[in-house]
C-alpha cells in the first residue's frame, strides 16, 4: 500500500495548481457571502473530487491490468482510495479552520463559536466521505466519461427529490414528528459522533462494491 500513497501523492502534487484555484474559488465565495458555511462545504467538495480523479488516471492505457499484476490487492486498492479521501477532507478541514481564522482576525465584527466550527466540521467530513464514497464504485464501474453522466443524473435525482419531498410535504412531515428537534437538541460532539459512524458505514459499504466493480 506504501507504493500506491507515493503513486497517488506524487500524482496529486502535480496538481498544486489546481488546489490553488480551488481554494481561491472558496475564499472568494466565503467573503463575497460573508458566510464559512460554504467554505468548508465547497472545500470539502474540491478536494474530494481532486481524490477521486485519481482512479481515472489509473485507468488510463490500461492502467490496471498492470497495476493488479503487482502484488495489489483490489482491496487494498480501494481501502487505499478511501483513505486517500479521508485523509484530504480532513486537510481540506484543516484549510477551512485557518481560513475561517483569518477572517476572525481580520474582521472585528467577525465572531464564531468553537461548537459551530465542531458542527461544521462534522457536516464537512459527512458530506465529503458520502461523496467520495459514491463516486469511488462510480468511477471504477464506469470510467470518466459514464461516470460523469451518471454523476449528472444522480444529482438530478437528489435535487428532484428534495423537490418532491417540499412539493408533498414531505419536509414539514419530518418537522411535525421532531426529527428535526431531536437532532437540534444534540451537541455538537454528539453530532461529530454520528457523523463518524455514518461515515464508516458508508465507507465500507463503498469500498466492498468498488471491489466488485473493478475490471481489469
Amino acid at each position: 500500500m506504501k507504493g500506491l500513497w507515493i503513486k497517488d501523492l506524487l500524482m496529486l502534487k502535480k496538481q498544486w495548481k489546481l488546489f490553488a484555484l480551488f481554494m481561491l474559488i472558496t475564499v472568494f465565495n466565503g467573503y463575497a457571502n460573508q458566510s464559512v458555511d460554504i467554505v468548508f462545504m465547497l472545500m470539502s467538495f474540491f478536494f474530494v473530487t481532486v481524490a477521486t480523479t485519481t482512479i481515472l488516471y489509473d485507468q488510463e492505457n490500461q492502467g490496471f491490468t498492470y497495476l493488479f499484476t503487482l502484488p495489489i490487492k483490489k482491496m487494498k486498492y480501494v481501502i487505499q482510495k478511501e483513505l486517500l479521501i479521508i485523509f484530504l477532507i480532513l486537510t481540506s478541514i484543516i484549510m477551512s479552520l485557518f481560513f475561517v481564522g483569518v477572517m476572525v482576525l481580520s474582521q472585528d465584527n467577525f465572531t464564531i463559536s468553537g461548537e459551530k466550527l465542531i458542527l461544521l466540521s462534522s457536516v464537512a467530513l459527512l458530506f465529503g466521505c458520502l461523496t467520495g464514497s459514491i463516486l469511488t464504485p462510480l468511477y471504477l464501474k464506469f470510467g470518466s466519461e459514464q461516470a460523469r453522466l451518471v454523476v449528472l443524473i444522480l444529482m438530478g435525482t437528489i435535487f428532484g427529490g428534495g423537490f418532491l419531498a417540499q412539493k408533498t410535504g414531505f419536509i414539514s412531515w419530518l418537522t411535525s414528528n421532531g426529527f428535526l428537534d431531536t437532532i437540534s437538541t444534540m451537541s455538537a460532539i454528539q453530532l461529530a459522533g454520528v457523523s463518524v459512524v455514518i461515515v464508516a458505514v458508508f465507507t465500507s459499504v463503498s469500498a466492498v462494491i468498488s471491489e466488485r466493480v473493478i475490471k481489469i
